[in-house]
């Protein structure tokens, strides 16, 4: 399944990559997407970590105490709302990259 997968991911990933180089509208229909899908993403991760540490139910594996330091919960709200930002400018600007 994970093969299967992955083919899936690594084709679709090609389509959608020539559709954006064969058409402006097209890669700045694809950033928007990409944007809403990171939002949305961020939204689902943000609220799961927070009711996680707030009812205090984090299983103290080694990879689950990450959930508790507050650099790594920093760091990744940051990438999220820079790497948020960056697409929206791709999808709005999509030559400001270049």
């Amino acid at each position: 399944m994970t093969i299967i997968i992955g083919v899936l991911l690594a084709a679709a990933s090609l389509v959608a990559g020539w559709i954006g180089y064969r058409s402006t509208i097209a890669r700045m229909v694809l950033g928007a997407l990409a944007s809403i899908a990171l939002f949305l993403a961020s939204t689902v991760i943000g609220a799961a970590a927070t009711r996680t540490i707030m009812d205090d139910t984090i299983f103290m594996t080694e990879i689950h105490s990450v959930l508790q330091s507050a650099t790594f919960l920093i760091s990744v709200a940051y990438l999220m709302v820079y790497g948020l930002s960056r697409m929206a400018l791709q999808a709005v600007r999509p030559n400001s990259g270049r």
